[in-house]
């Protein structure tokens, strides 16, 4: 996570190692997204694919990534909406491709 304040890595919270800042809301919305994550990978294993995409587009929402445009596109996959599935993947690739050169 960056800081929004003076854009240091930090990795450990709720405040910024540089400028002391309190990230402790931008903490508890990851560890939130992160368990948003964990539920559509659930959702999914128990075969409720629309129900997983939902809250994975959520998540995207918050935050996009990697992971979130994988799995994204796993799930149009499963649904056999090959589209889309392309659509989320070559996304992904393009985050992907995008952070490499940031």
């Amino acid at each position: 996570m960056r800081c929004p304040v003076c854009r240091a890595q930090v990795d450990e919270g709720p405040q910024c190692r540089r400028c002391r800042a309190d990230l402790s809301l931008l903490f508890t919305l990851e560890e939130q997204r992160t368990r948003a994550l964990a539920v559509a990978y659930q959702s999914m294993r128990r075969g409720r694919l629309s129900q997983a995409l939902a809250i994975v587009e959520g998540v995207d929402a918050l935050r996009s990534d990697d992971e979130s445009k994988r799995l994204q596109a796993l799930i149009h996959l499963l649904q056999r909406d090959f589209d889309r599935a392309w659509q989320g993947y070559a996304a992904g690739l393009q985050s992907c491709n995008q952070s490499e050169t940031d």
